[in-house]
């Protein structure tokens, strides 16, 4: 499975495997890096306590050799179905194996925009 199904199928184990054992994620950009599995399945953990549903709109995937960038609007929604939405772009390297080596995700929250129930 993708990086962008496992998420939002809540398929924590599979969106972990997307990373190597010694992956390097950022989860904002200017954020500490979460490294190695471990590190960003709690990073999981507490970003997927912030909303019972989360939605990836995809608007562009390009890939360029073992680099890439995902652009997409993300969509949270909590328990009573409201929620907020957001642009994003995830930049990543890949290794050899193909998974993630490397991510930085880039979002403004100043952009976030409320969406009804």
């Amino acid at each position: 499975m993708t990086y962008v199904e496992t998420f939002q199928k809540n398929d924590k184990q599979g969106w972990v495997q997307n990373f190597a054992e010694d992956a390097v994620h950022h989860d904002p950009a200017n954020s500490p890096a979460n490294v190695g599995r471990e590190a960003i399945a709690r990073f999981w953990d507490t970003s997927r306590q912030l909303a019972e549903r989360i939605e990836f709109d995809v608007q562009d995937v390009i890939v360029c050799g073992d680099e890439g960038v995902l652009v997409f609007t993300i969509r949270a929604y909590g328990a009573e179905g409201a929620g907020v939405a957001f642009n994003a772009v995830d930049v990543f390297t890949v290794n050899d194996d193909g998974l993630i080596a490397f991510e930085k995700a880039y979002f403004d929250m100043a952009t976030m925009r409320p969406l009804p129930a």
